[in-house]
């Protein structure tokens, strides 16, 4: 199947996409390294743009607000008329933020070239006016953010390592995981919260349960199915519910991964690798491995996916979504190749002529 074809909608950033988001309206929020962050409708048109301080490497909505990790500054924009409500300079770089019971938190860090090595890191709570409720530092770097069974907590690096619940009043309840490597993701599941170590171990807030050989875990998608898929430099492995493998396979270098929409009513892993100077897109029954479709493009820097619609974007600031039941549809009919280009040449060319 032409993937490019069966595109529900594709777009250029002008700089390449370093975040993505979909909400739950289907609306889709995109940041790049020069500081844009452009909102487009369910629709495909664009509602609203806007130039901010630095490379946005995060990105959480609310009902009326989106908040972002700009550079050196956590932002918030107004959702609907993108303009901007409130920002502030944390210490060092914002990394990541997250929305939760009704606050705005993010983390920091500082980095020093001397001693390679982080020096400090924070976490910073803010309300929606963007008053700061409080800040709490720390030497660890906080990898990772994860909302589970109504908390929030942060996997954490070198010295302590290990993984916190952040309470209400800035203070970290620390738990000690079965692992003496450094987190560096980690992510929700059925199963609870998962961390994925520097060295390769998976963990639960109980127990371990997948030894590594030293490769480092990046990132961790659990789907709804119930399989856990981890991402490593270059191999994927999806484990079933009880941590048991399912299969495992060395795909070439990976730059993300994210789960996706249903196909044939099974679940998708959607992967971008790192393939020389271009990039390349593959969608993956989290199953069995099976590669359902594949495309050629640039270095896929993020994907992102609300369970109907999935959106990838790369170096060359080219975004792609694809929307299920036309994806569906697609990958089942008899339609040429031919023919999805040629009905892709004119949707850039009525989109061409709506611009004028």
């Amino acid at each position: 199947m032409n993937m490019i074809g069966a595109c529900w909608m594709r777009r250029s950033l002008g700089e390449p996409v370093s975040a993505l988001l979909i909400d739950s309206n289907n609306s889709i929020i995109a940041g790049g390294w020069n500081g844009i962050l452009t909102k487009w409708s369910a629709e495909g048109d664009e509602v609203w743009s806007i130039q901010l301080p630095d490379r946005i490497g995060s990105i959480s909505v609310t009902e009326n607000a989106v908040y972002v990790c700009a550079g050196l500054h956590l932002v918030a924009v107004n959702s609907n008329q993108g303009e901007l409500i409130w920002q502030h300079a944390l210490e060092g770089s914002a990394d990541e933020v997250t929305t939760f019971n009704g606050l705005i938190y993010a983390t920091s860090s500082v980095y020093d070239i001397e001693h390679n090595d982080f020096i400090d890191s924070a976490i910073w709570c803010f309300d929606s006016k963007g008053e700061k409720v409080w800040e709490t530092h720390m030497d660890e770097r906080p990898w990772t953010m994860i909302v589970s069974s109504d908390q929030l907590l942060v996997g954490l690096g070198r010295p302590k390592m290990g993984a916190g619940i952040v309470e209400n009043d800035g203070s970290l309840t620390y738990l000690t995981l079965e692992s003496t490597s450094p987190v560096t993701t980690g992510t929700d599941s059925i199963e609870g919260a998962i961390f994925g170590h520097a060295n390769g171990d998976l963990t639960t807030s109980n127990h371990k349960v997948l030894s590594g050989l030293g490769d480092s875990i990046s990132v961790i998608c659990a789907t709804d199915s119930k399989f856990i898929t981890v991402g490593k430099d270059n191999e994927l492995t999806t484990l079933k519910s009880n941590f048991e493998p399912q299969w495992s396979s060395k795909i070439g270098t990976i730059s993300t991964l994210c789960s996706g929409f249903l196909v044939d009513d099974k679940s998708t892993i959607w992967v971008g690798i790192q393939d020389g100077i271009n990039g390349l897109l593959k969608v993956i029954y989290q199953g069995d491995g099976e590669t359902i479709s594949s495309m050629v493009c640039g270095k896929v820097n993020c994907i992102h996916s609300n369970g109907n619609r999935v959106a990838a974007g790369d170096e060359k600031g080219d975004l792609f979504v694809w929307q299920d039941e036309m994806f569906n549809r697609r990958l089942t009919s008899n339609v040429s190749d031919d023919n999805d280009e040629r009905r892709e040449s004119m949707r850039e060319r009525l989109k061409s002529l709506r611009k004028r």
